[in-house]
């Protein structure tokens, strides 16, 4: 039986998954599986995962069901003591494994380790597999961290290690929406299990070209599941003590602000017009607002020539 089980999801990821499997079965740490789920891809994405001659990986072909159903099938299927999370189209640091896992082996009452990441847009990091690291933790994300968690998703799936019991004690992930599917899960987590994060970057969180031009959904799904977790659990954690008040409020401000912004320049100009109004009548910070309203007709003429 393997220590760590991994899990990548992949829907027509073909371009990206070698080099992200790699990354895996190139970990200083080796007691691992590597279960790839293929979610119904239309490429080579199976061929690509089948590729790897290393009796570590398992390939597991599904319909297309989402990236939260391929999540769920991949650590049903697997046998680890901590299961890893990684998306098929980011990479990380040889070392990542080692210290997550020697992380949790020496502090039991940790349920879910994570660490920093770095954006990255596909350039050769050349260093990046050669950088020294550390055990160095961040206290501020360390211990019992609902009260952080309910503000933004400090913890990228593909940063995150967690124990099997976790998974065992809170079952598998929504499969509602992928924008806030984890974020759901790790926020449930934060209210049963302490939480660790390692302060070096030991994830390429890749971002693709275009991906910020992408049209918004019309719906504020970041908003709406935090209400909904707000709704749920409330602003006290009996381990984690209160949510920050005025923190929340400036997030869930930032929240509404962004997605305002985002119609207004390239997606539903209506829908960001009325998001800006609700904004005007009924945010305090009405100069922050009209600047990014300003800021997001330019962008709109802008595209428009």
């Amino acid at each position: 039986m393997p220590k760590v089980s991994v899990i990548i999801p992949a829907f027509n990821a073909a371009r990206y998954l070698g080099e992200t499997m790699a990354s895996v079965l190139n970990s200083s740490f080796h007691d691992l599986e590597l279960i790839v789920v293929d979610d119904g891809s239309k490429d080579e994405t199976a061929q690509v995962a089948q590729s790897f001659v290393d009796n570590r990986v398992c390939v597991i072909r599904q319909s297309n069901r989402g990236m939260s159903a391929s999540r769920n099938a991949g650590i049903a299927a697997a046998t680890g003591q901590y299961i890893a999370l990684l998306d098929a189209d980011d990479v990380w640091h040889p070392d990542k494994l080692k210290l997550q896992v020697t992380l949790l082996d020496s502090q039991p009452e940790i349920g879910v380790c994570f660490t920093e990441f770095q954006i990255w847009h596909g350039s050769p990091i050349p260093d990046f597999s050669s950088q020294e690291t550390s055990e160095k933790i961040e206290a501020s994300l360390t211990g019992w961290i609902y009260p952080k968690m309910i503000l933004t998703h400090f913890a990228l799936p593909s940063t995150i290690v967690f124990r099997r019991s976790v998974w065992d004690a809170l079952g598998p992930f929504l499969c509602e929406n992928h924008q806030t599917d984890d974020w759901e899960y790790f926020v449930r987590a934060s209210r049963a299990f302490r939480f660790a994060k390692l302060s070096d970057r030991l994830v390429l969180y890749r971002q693709h070209q275009g991906s910020l031009s992408k049209r918004p959904s019309p719906l504020n799904s970041t908003e709406a599941m935090r209400t909904r977790l707000l709704q749920q659990y409330g602003m006290t954690c009996p381990n984690g003590g209160p949510v920050d008040a005025v923190a929340l409020a400036q997030r869930q401000y930032l929240g509404l602000r962004h997605f305002a912004d985002g119609h207004l320049a390239h997606g539903d100009f209506a829908l960001g017009l009325r998001s800006f109004g609700q904004l005007l009548r009924h945010s305090p910070q009405r100069f922050s607002t009209l600047l990014t309203l300003l800021k997001s007709i330019r962008q709109r003429i802008r595209r428009s020539f």
